[in-house]
């Protein structure tokens, strides 16, 4: 007996698909779409049915004449369909899930942005490597800009418990850019870090650094930058020694003492060194004449010593107009030697030109003081001769009047 075996064919059924069903085609897909939501929408209603169908559906083809007049007021720009739309069980289904707060998400909102604290922004800075001496500069004269006191004590105070200096110094010791002086490429930093380290009380640091830069050996092509640095940081310096923390002018004093230590350090063979340090010293000479009225009187041995200071340097301008200025023996002896040495002004530089004209008032009234007739002629004559060199008209006064104006130097110039 032959027994048969059972078709592929009729084994079919029984053995898993083994691949994907093939693509619908575009109407098997819409039929298929039309069919979900059709069973969607008969689930929904079956579930949120309709109130009050009817009422609506008349309400919503009634002639406008005939409806009441609602009770509330209603849109102008709304219509029967809008207010059938939002009675519908599915609408308003799918609104309250909307209106669900796990779904509402407010509009990003415009703020105003806060303002970082520098400290931090200084940190993250430093922390990224992104630090250099100009956003340091930045950095202090943020700080420096949040102070708002305007007690020189107060602004001290606060400078020093805020600690930018420091942090300053700090990073500038750990990142190595002290040891390699290349932070000296940017001066402008001076100004900004030396009112705080004196604040803190590390102004031996500043001084440190003259010395460094004092010794320091440079190519040709960079002795320029060199000079600049050391000079910016003696500014800093005097800057910081000559006024207050509020601005305030103050006694010379501290910035002579300044100048007589940067005598001391700077070695006296070096070119740069020689340029800074006379700088410097021309750096106190007109507040210390033109503009002395401005300041207390200095003292008598600090000036004198500033004064042995600027004999090397080869001021004799300076020196001659000093004379004048001693605060306990004012001198124009000096002053009217100077003058009968000065021949042809045309030569002179705008700025040169105007000290001697300072140089000549000053001995002009320190003569009368002293009741010196003859030389006080001497000098007005000089001034008038220079102004009629120089082409000046000032303000067309009498010759009688030049010496006696009490206008300022600057508007008689």
């Amino acid at each position: 007996m032959v027994v048969r075996t059972t078709s592929l064919n009729s084994l079919k059924k029984f053995l898993p698909k083994i691949h994907q069903p093939l693509p619908l085609t575009h109407r098997e897909s819409q039929q298929l779409l039309d069919s979900i939501t059709t069973s969607f929408r008969k689930n929904l209603d079956k579930e949120h049915p309709w109130e009050h169908h009817d009422e609506i559906i008349q309400q919503a083809l009634m002639p406008q004449t005939k409806k009441p007049v609602p009770t509330t007021t209603v849109s102008s720009s709304s219509s029967p369909l809008d207010t059938l739309g939002q009675q519908r069980p599915t609408d308003r289904h799918l609104r309250a899930i909307l209106s669900n707060p796990l779904f509402f998400h407010k509009g990003q909102q415009t703020l105003p942005p806060t303002p970082r604290d520098p400290f931090d922004v200084f940190d993250s800075a430093v922390s990224r490597g992104l630090m250099t001496p100009r956003r340091a500069a930045g950095f202090l004269a943020k700080v420096r800009s949040q102070i708002s006191n305007t007690s020189d004590d107060d602004i001290r105070r606060d400078m020093a418990e805020s600690k930018a200096g420091l942090r300053v110094v700090q990073w500038l010791r750990a990142s190595g850019l002290e040891n390699s002086q290349q932070f000296f490429s940017y001066p402008a930093l001076f100004a900004a870090l030396i009112p705080f380290m004196y604040a803190e009380g590390l102004e031996e640091v500043a001084w440190t650094w003259v010395a460094r830069l004092a010794v320091r050996e440079e190519a040709d092509d960079v002795k320029e930058q060199h000079m600049f640095a050391l000079s910016a940081l003696l500014s800093a310096i005097l800057g910081q020694t000559s006024t207050t923390y509020s601005g305030a002018k103050v006694s010379l004093d501290n910035s002579y003492k300044a100048v007589m230590r940067a005598n001391d350090i700077l070695p006296k063979n070096n070119l740069v060194a020689f340029k800074c340090l006379r700088y410097a010293w021309f750096r106190l000479s007109w507040p210390s004449t033109v503009f002395a009225s401005e300041r207390p009187k200095p003292s008598a041995p600090l000036f004198e010593s500033y004064v042995d200071v600027g004999r090397p340097l080869g001021v004799h301008l300076d020196l001659a107009h000093l004379g004048l200025y001693h605060p306990l023996e004012p001198d124009h002896s000096e002053a009217v030697r100077y003058l009968h040495h000065t021949q042809d002004c045309k030569k002179f530089s705008a700025s040169r030109r105007r000290r001697v004209i300072c140089l000549a008032l000053d001995t002009a009234d320190r003569l009368k003081e002293v009741g010196d007739a003859k030389q006080l002629s001497w000098v007005e004559q000089f001034l008038l001769k220079m102004a009629n060199e120089l082409n000046f008209d000032i303000f067309n006064a009498p010759e009688r009047d030049l010496i006696t104006s009490t206008a300022p130097i600057h508007r008689l110039i």
